[in-house]
């Protein structure tokens, strides 16, 4: 009996080792965690697919429009003296159809060699592929290309299209 009432003390008095804490979350920094979270709706596809940019730059407006597409999907972003403006959508044999939700933009694009140089209207540059993309509303096309891009400027030392600075 004693040795029993020894091992019900013994299994009553003795103490269970700790539960073991949960791991402390790991918190990236601001900055790592912002790049790491994917924009939502946009396919991880779009968001790789190389940038293709259109600059307009005048005394009065500047605009910059970076298209991004693969697989059928489409991301459009306007960045304005007044902020960015996302437009999500599709691009489907070079017709882009993308919308904010409450503003819809349709272009027509296709793709073209222009020759670009840093040189205004520099027709002796090698040319390089781009998508002339056609708005409805006019008869000239945006020129996207490959990042950096290309600009149309109007200012006193050229009035066209350009090679955007990087």
């Amino acid at each position: 009996m004693r040795t029993l009432l020894a091992l019900s003390l013994a299994a009553c008095g003795s103490s269970s080792p700790p539960a073991a804490a949960p791991p402390a979350p790991v918190v990236p920094p601001i900055d790592a965690a912002i790049d790491a979270a994917p924009d939502a709706g946009v396919p991880q596809a779009v968001l790789d697919a190389p940038a293709w940019v259109f600059r307009y730059s005048t005394a009065d407006r500047k605009e910059t429009w970076t298209l991004r597409h693969a697989d059928g999907q489409a991301l459009l972003v306007v960045e304005t003296a007044q902020g960015a403006q996302r437009y999500l959508g599709t691009m489907t044999n070079g017709a882009l159809a993308v919308s904010t939700g409450t503003a819809k933009l349709a272009l027509d694009c296709k793709p073209a060699r222009r020759a670009l140089s840093a040189k205004c209207n520099d027709t002796k540059a090698p040319k390089i592929e781009v998508l002339d993309c056609y708005h409805p509303d006019f008869k000239e096309p945006m020129p996207f290309g490959k990042e950096p891009g290309v600009e149309y400027v109007v200012s006193a030392d050229c009035s066209g299209y350009r090679l955007a600075a990087p």
